[in-house]
């Protein structure tokens, strides 16, 4: 015994069959003649929190792969920007500092310039729970784009410009970041979700790589010199970043998630954005989800306070330890303040300096080549453990190799880093990123990812600190703990999910 429920009707709801609107994806499968699927109905065992599953399912297929993973990938690219704002300040401020007036001592402007983009990204976060409300995900998406593009003026030369325009620029990356997961998660069809999660983790990589590539420039003595207008450069390319996704997702697709507009009762819009994506033989079946998810949202609207309670608070506590340890393993620290660290290894010399920097965004980027075949092979539990233990036995020799000065120790110790980074980078980074939006509500992917800026503008501050008083060795022997303690959490609490659905994880952490 089936039941269907059905939404009110709109006006838009009595236009959805005479639409016949095109997109760029769809033109290329118009042509075809496609066999008509029933529209299967929900069973009432089978509703569930953020996704519906149907009995007599049939699996989705896509007009374009390519069309859509260009979507996809666009709408992620703000972790391409993410990754970029983690090394693009760092090594730029000696010909920063060289040019603008100073307030304070050299230690406590660097943790105030790092610190003020993560209480942007801690407004940002804020300030999606109503955009989350009110608006289409593309909407909040442009509305963080649009403070990326203010960000351009962070090239003027005046301490209290860029730091007003840092500020916007973490605005942009804490809402990008809250947004483009649930946006991810409600656009791609199930079956290639977890191929586009993880891509998360590898762009945040490339972000890395490319701010460290543009570090190169720093070398020449005339671009890195009191009267350079390179490090001006550097910090124009986010507001590029964030020009493009837009004219990508917004201008040329005119996309958005068919959820977000169902949310908002615009069910025509929904049916054109589906169109545009999917097969016409799956347009009705991939709607009716939508509604039902949304219509199951509405009624089983539990709030924040929600989170808390007995059916969320494991799930929720997993989300907020992997951002925790995202952040406290060290390597947060390091690519934020990899010039510091590097100028501290290679003894003052700029070219090593670079060269270090450099060689550990390539390093960091270079998992992307084979995360399908280990991910494909392993699943998430074993990958995030086994990756811990790794980050650990470095962590320890990091700490042991910096009691010594020796030119053999510290290659050993960058030879250890680049590993560490790497194992980073294949592992914990991209899971935190999937499993934590996986596992939870939207509610909960909310909560984990402003908890996330909380802990890094922390970081942010307190680590110049940190590396000035404890030294490098204090400072892992701390990050060392902390791992330690999250790795313990981890083996006792993570389920593995390889292969299930969202229905199936709920029941593994006993939602249901």
């Amino acid at each position: 015994m089936t039941s269907q429920v059905i939404p009110l009707q709109t006006q838009e709801d009595e236009n959805l069959n005479s639409d016949n609107s095109q997109s760029i994806i769809s033109k290329n499968s118009s042509k075809r003649q496609q066999s008509s699927v029933p529209v299967p109905q929900l069973g009432n065992n089978l509703r569930k929190r953020g996704t519906v599953q149907l009995e007599n399912e049939v699996e989705e297929e896509v007009n374009s792969i390519l069309h859509l993973s260009i979507i996809l990938v666009a709408i992620q690219s703000g972790n391409f920007s993410l990754g970029y704002s983690l090394s693009y300040l760092s090594m730029s401020f000696t010909t920063l500092f060289s040019q603008i007036t100073l307030q304070g001592s050299e230690i406590e402007e660097q943790g105030l310039f790092s610190a003020v983009l993560s209480i942007g990204q801690v407004v940002g976060a804020l300030m999606t729970q109503p955009l989350l409300k009110y608006t289409t995900r593309n909407q909040s998406l442009l509305i963080a784009d649009i403070c990326g593009v203010l960000s351009i003026l962070q090239v003027v030369p005046n301490r209290e410009v860029i730091l007003a325009f840092r500020f916007f620029y973490g605005i942009c990356l804490g809402i990008s970041t809250i947004i483009m997961p649930i946006y991810v998660k409600e656009l791609s069809p199930q079956k290639y979700y977890e191929t586009f999660s993880v891509m998360a983790g590898f762009l945040v990589g490339g972000g890395l790589l490319f701010a460290n590539f543009m570090g190169l420039g720093y070398l020449n003595n005339e671009l890195r010199g009191n009267d350079s207008y390179y490090w001006q450069i550097v910090f124009a390319i986010p507001a590029l970043l964030h020009f493009l996704r837009s004219f990508i997702v917004t201008l040329i697709y005119q996309m958005d998630s068919p959820v977000g507009l169902v949310q908002i009762k615009m069910l025509l819009s929904a049916k054109k954005i589906i169109q545009k994506i999917y097969q016409p033989k799956f347009i009705d079946q991939v709607l009716l989800k939508c509604q039902l998810r949304v219509q199951y949202n509405e009624e089983h609207q539990e709030g924040i306070l929600s989170l808390f309670t007995k059916k969320h608070i494991k799930t929720l506590t997993i989300g907020c330890v992997l951002v925790f340890v995202y952040t406290w393993c060290g390597l947060f620290a390091l690519f934020s303040y990899s010039s510091q660290i590097f100028a501290i290894m290679s003894d003052g010399d700029v070219t090593l300096n670079t060269i270090f920097t450099l060689i550990i965004g390539i390093v960091q980027f270079t998992p992307a080549f084979i995360s399908k075949y280990v991910y494909g092979r392993w699943g998430k539990r074993p990958l995030l453990l086994y990756g811990l233990i790794f980050l650990i036995i470095c962590q320890i020799l990091i700490i042991g190799l910096s009691y010594s000065d020796a030119l053999a120790a510290t290659i050993i110790k960058f030879i250890i880093i680049c590993l560490f980074s790497f194992q980073y980078a294949l592992t914990l980074g991209p899971i935190t990123w999937s499993m934590a939006p996986e596992i939870n509500s939207s509610e909960g992917t909310y909560f984990c990812f402003v908890t996330l800026y909380a802990w890094q503008l922390l970081v942010l501050y307190i680590f110049p600190f940190m590396l000035d008083g404890i030294k490098m060795s204090g400072s892992f022997i701390v990050f060392a703990i902390l791992t330690i303690l999250s790795t313990i959490f981890f083996y006792f609490f993570v389920k593995e999910t390889k292969g299930l659905n969202h229905k199936e994880i709920d029941k593994l952490y006993g939602k249901e």
